[in-house]
């Protein structure tokens, strides 16, 4: 099985993770120039933007592709499988405001390390996208 594969197999317990905490409005693949937001969420309550890059390993990749994720994004996560997640450096997570989701096994999520609020997202980008997920729905 390839790795888009294991991938999406995330994706689904990961957005009902997000969904319960709010997130209702939901889409996955966004484009965001020549990558690809794994998962893009909403929360019309906490007027809060999301993004979720999935990966089954190498974290440091999947923290640049987080990095560029925040111009477009209020909270940005980057979510593995819980036997990935010890080999994190949770520190340099936190440090750029990243936020770390594990899954485990039985396809439970828990938050390692809390998202911070983006100071580099621009409004322009997250508008846009707001509407985009709205209209995807």
């Amino acid at each position: 099985m390839t790795h888009l594969r294991w991938e999406y197999l995330l994706r689904r317990p990961v957005a009902a993770y997000f969904r319960r905490k709010g997130f209702r409005w939901q889409v996955p693949e966004m484009q965001f120039y020549e990558r690809r937001i794994d998962l893009y969420a909403f929360s019309q309550v906490y007027d809060l933007t999301l993004a979720v890059e999935l990966k089954l390993h190498r974290w440091r990749y999947a923290l640049k592709q987080a990095l560029l994720y925040q111009l477009c994004s209020d909270l940005v996560y980057i979510a593995l499988p819980a036997a990935r997640v010890k080999s994190v450096h949770r520190a340099m997570l936190a440090e750029h405001g990243v936020g770390l989701v594990s899954v485990d096994a039985n396809m439970r999520c828990h938050q390692v390390v809390p998202a911070r609020a983006s100071n580099v997202m621009r409004p322009r980008y997250r508008r846009k996208y707001i509407r985009l997920v709205k209209g995807a729905q």
